[in-house]
């Protein structure tokens, strides 16, 4: 096994997590980036979704408008009419009761119309159709006579009226009579508000929805559908609502005053007239379809970011496959298959990295250089696989004893076998490998286990000797003293010399 961990590999191993992960990150990005579209979407839908609300509730306004604004229209030509009639010189000399007669037969030609009457300067009723009983005071104080009076207002006048028996709330549309330039009087046409809010019914306005015609006093003259079921006449719009009824066409968010839902309002002035048609949605109904949509919506991003991380999972566990095998292979590029121990290439790349660093820092540091002593011998005794195991105990007890955090040991080839102790002086280094000469020492001869061997070592250290110096000379002062070990005996470990060593003789061979 190699003892120690490359910590200089910070750089390689954060690289090669970001590269492992790098389809989980860019997974969740894309996640977060649908989780965005979607809140978008959501925001934009809603926004759409009000949009088309009130584009319906425009398009309805419009219809109704139409049909309400020809009713009155149709009311006031019959006041137009009926003034003529009555001011026509050849019918003047005619009595009271035959005009009545004419009155009604006019008033026949419009069932919506309940009454017509004709008021003379002082409010009196001069003659009337389809009322039956009048006040004796005449109608002096009612609003839609005093406004004609005045001769402020040029055109038809609409006012609602109390109660009158059974005949409910009514509307009253007035015109001013002026014969030969002098004012004659008024005549005042009544319609009864159930009769006008028939033609309501015949209205589509959908599921939930509202739509009122109101006075723009703020008082509703009728109303679909009805808590009451009379038109929820004579109901009174709040503040707010009536304030924002001041302009011509809108729309506004408030509390219904009528059946205390919360409602988007959408209304319009109805031209000509002191009248202002109202449609209201529910915001339960706008919410409703935008929870569907984005029920749906949500339910596919949710498939895509589901789709998208479990392809995210799978590139990822199809990367740590792929670094985990080729980390296996870089590993067994560099180690000893035997041993477990690093192997030559990696030796030789450790012994130079930690050497530059102690170069940089001026920092202790020793490589150690073991023998297995007459090694040869034994492999020829007890056979091949007997050596093998003898390899593998001298690796296991040189792991045992050096196992300090940065120790690094090696197999260098046959029976060689290396140490680099990082921040380690001589004497330290020394006493180490004299722990793992003396374990072997005892091991031979033992029954059990392999065939054992002793060991011969040398040791050098960066500070033996004034620099500059390289790695190679610092892996050869060991090597010189490996062999100065096996001259004096083996089973030894020798330190190497301070100054240079003498190398040895050509001629002088040593046994190994």
């Amino acid at each position: 096994m190699v003892i120690g961990s490359d910590t200089n590999n910070a750089k390689r191993g954060f690289g090669r997590r970001l590269w492992i992960n790098a389809p989980i990150i860019f997974c969740i990005a894309a996640v977060v980036a649908v989780g965005l579209a979607l809140y978008n979407y959501s925001e934009t839908y809603y926004q759409q979704a009000q949009a088309r609300a009130v584009s319906q509730a425009q398009d309805t306004i419009r219809r109704v408008m139409l049909d309400v604004s020809q009713v009155f229209y149709s009311y006031d030509s019959i006041l137009k009419a009926s003034i003529a009639l009555l001011g026509d010189a050849a019918l003047e000399a005619l009595p009271e009761d035959t005009k009545d007669r004419l009155l009604s037969r006019m008033l026949a030609e419009f069932p919506y119309v309940h009454a017509l009457l004709f008021l003379g300067e002082n409010g009196e009723v001069r003659f009337s159709a389809g009322r039956e009983r009048v006040p004796e005071q005449g109608f002096s104080g009612a609003d839609f006579f005093s406004v004609q009076v005045s001769g402020a207002l040029v055109g038809p006048y609409l006012a609602v009226t109390r109660q009158d028996g059974a005949s409910g709330p009514e509307v009253a549309i007035s015109r001013r009579v002026t014969y030969d330039g002098q004012f004659r009087g008024v005549a005042v046409a009544f319609i009864r508000l159930s009769d006008f809010r028939d033609q309501f019914t015949n209205i589509h306005i959908g599921d939930g929805n509202s739509i009122a015609l109101a006075h723009e006093n703020g008082r509703i003259l009728t109303r679909r559908p009805a808590l009451d079921g009379q038109g929820d006449f004579g109901v009174r719009l709040s503040a707010t609502e009536r304030a924002r009824l001041a302009i011509n066409a809108g729309t506004y968010l408030a509390v219904s005053a009528v059946d205390g839902k919360e409602r988007l309002f959408v209304f319009q002035h109805v031209p000509d007239w002191p009248l202002d048609l109202i449609f209201g949605v529910p915001v339960s109904v706008i919410d409703q379809a935008w929870r569907d949509r984005m029920t749906l919506a949500s339910g596919g991003a949710g498939l895509v970011c589901a789709g998208l991380l479990l392809l995210g999972v799978r590139l990822r566990r199809e990367r740590v496959r792929r670094v985990a095998a080729e980390a296996a292979l870089e590993q067994l590029s560099v180690t000893d298959f035997l041993t477990g121990l690093a192997n030559r290439r990696r030796f030789d790349e450790v012994l130079q990295r930690e050497f530059r660093r102690a170069e940089r820092t001026y920092a202790w540091m020793s490589v150690v250089i073991i023998d297995a002593d007459h090694f040869k011998a034994l492999n020829d005794r007890y056979g091949h696989a007997a050596g093998d195991e003898t390899l593998k105990l001298i690796a296991a007890t040189i792991t045992q004893h050096a196992r300090r955090a940065g120790d690094f040991a090696a197999r260098l080839g046959g029976e060689e076998f290396a140490l680099v102790l990082p921040d380690t002086p001589a004497s330290a280094a020394f006493e180490i490998m004299e722990r793992i000469r003396i374990a072997m020492e005892r091991s031979v001869g033992l029954e059990a286990g392999p065939p054992s061997t002793t060991l011969s070592a040398g040791v050098a250290s960066t500070h033996d000797r004034p620099r500059p110096e390289t790695w190679r000379v610092l892996f050869e002062r060991a090597d010189q003293a490996l062999y100065r070990a096996k001259r004096e005996g083996r089973n030894r470990t020798e330190l190497a010399a301070a100054q240079p060593a003498a190398q040895p003789e050509p001629a002088e061979t040593v046994a190994l």
